[in-house]
């Protein structure tokens, strides 16, 4: 119940009920009936502590002081105890390594703690695991979101009988009124990857890009991750006719001020590739992202530049240019360094000579790269733009509008960070 506005104050007889469950799991004698009843046990302390999270003991009425009890803790205490009695040792310390007990009790850190449960339970107790979602799956359209929330974390995907229950159940809540549970059960089909995904599986996770309330980009990270996840199964048959719906959604997201959401949007641009060679279409795709690749590899963050590598090494026989094909499979590795402006000085002359009729396309794109929000990649289209006039030869000259780049050029000349200043200086200094 409520009290002073928005405290959680717990209930006297569920928190009560609650302590005698733990007291009597204490006694030895409860070992027996504690393991033929397990599932029911795990799943109803899940649940109540779910419920637990951020709620504050009553007041005692004789002193009126708040009762010295955290109430998340006695429902942890009691799942950790009915572990021991089941004798889950290795649940057991694996959950005391990762500090999982702490984690579980705070609003904050609830979902992680409950998805390292998950992961150990998943792992250490698997035969244990059927008869625990059944008796979890009816708590799914709980009226009370802080216990959904906790069973979405149970990404339990080891046992393929129970794919089927999962995925219906995860699908269901995908248009869960809350938010949080929403991106879990986004994350959860994701983590379903492992078993049989299909078209529905695919465009459901598809649908967790287009969230309108989504504070954060929380779901559409978890859409982008999983959907990562579940390409790596997929045919290409399967995945088709949604590849360049995909692609269309992903692009908005390779300029976001989030770094995960950037380096998952690009990891994914590159996991999508393999569906698409031969397509006319996904060559259009590449081209019209290829310019925010090249500028990316010099992105502040580390992962992001590890992910365009990636991509690109894998979208490179998509592009239709052997040398470019060669020379991104030779230089883009994610664990070598990379000589930006030798990369960035060859490719201009292989696009010149290869995409002649793209020219106009490539100065157009990089200049609206000029305005970004990181020095590195300002700096970086500077010196795109000086390599691509350097090596122009002069009958292409009429497919770039030099007024434009010049008006460019001199703004970065004006530009707060000294190093994007000096490569607009050294760009200028390519004008024939």
């Amino acid at each position: 119940m409520m009290r002073g506005g928005t405290t959680k104050v717990a209930t006297n007889q569920p928190l009560a009920m609650t302590c005698g469950l733990k007291e009597l799991l204490l006694n030895g004698k409860s070992q027996e009936p504690a393991l033929s009843r397990f599932p029911q046990l795990f799943s109803c302390l899940t649940v109540r502590l779910g419920a637990s999270v951020g709620v504050s003991a009553p007041k005692d009425n004789n002193n009126k002081h708040t009762a010295s009890i955290h109430v998340a803790g006695v429902a942890a205490d009691a799942l950790r105890i009915l572990l021991a009695r089941a004798q889950l040792d290795e649940v057991m310390k694996r959950l005391d390594e990762d500090k999982a007990w702490d984690a579980m009790k705070e609003a904050n850190a609830h979902v992680i703690g409950v998805t390292l449960l998950a992961r150990a339970m998943a792992k250490h107790a698997g035969p244990r695991l059927p008869s625990i979602v059944e008796c979890l799956c009816p708590s799914l359209n709980n009226i009370y979101e802080c216990q959904r929330v906790t069973l979405l974390n149970h990404h339990v995907v080891t046992e393929l009988m129970l794919i089927d229950v999962l995925m219906n159940n995860m699908m269901e809540r995908i248009s869960d009124p809350c938010c949080t549970v929403r991106m879990l059960a986004v994350r959860g089909l994701g983590n379903i990857a492992s078993g049989s995904p299909e078209k529905e599986l695919l465009a459901a996770m598809s649908s967790g890009m287009e969230e309108k309330d989504d504070p954060g980009k929380l779901i559409t990270l978890e859409a982008m991750s999983g959907l990562s996840k579940v390409l790596l199964y997929l045919d290409k048959k399967n995945v088709h006719l949604l590849v360049v719906y995909i692609f269309m959604k992903i692009k908005p997201f390779l300029e976001s001020e989030n770094d995960e959401i950037r380096c998952a949007s690009i990891h994914l641009m590159g996991n999508l590739s393999k569906f698409g060679s031969g397509e006319p279409v996904f060559k259009d795709q590449i081209h019209n992202v290829l310019v925010s690749l090249l500028l990316h590899l010099v992105d502040p963050n580390p992962e992001v530049v590890k992910a365009c590598k990636f991509s690109m090494r894998v979208c490179a026989p998509v592009v239709g240019s052997e040398q470019i094909t060669t020379m991104f499979q030779n230089h883009l590795h994610e664990d070598k360094s990379l000589h930006y402006g030798e990369f960035i000085n060859d490719l201009t002359k292989y696009l010149i000579q290869d995409f002649p009729g793209m020219l106009n396309f490539y100065h157009i794109s990089v200049i609206q790269f000029f305005k970004s929000s990181w020095a590195e990649v300002r700096a970086g289209a500077a010196m795109f733009i000086g390599f691509l006039l350097g090596n122009l030869q002069e009958e292409h000259f009429s497919h770039l509008n030099m007024g434009t780049i010049t008006k460019g050029l001199v703004m970065l000349l004006k530009d707060p960070d000294p190093v994007v200043r000096v490569k607009a200086a050294e760009a200028m200094g390519h004008f024939h």
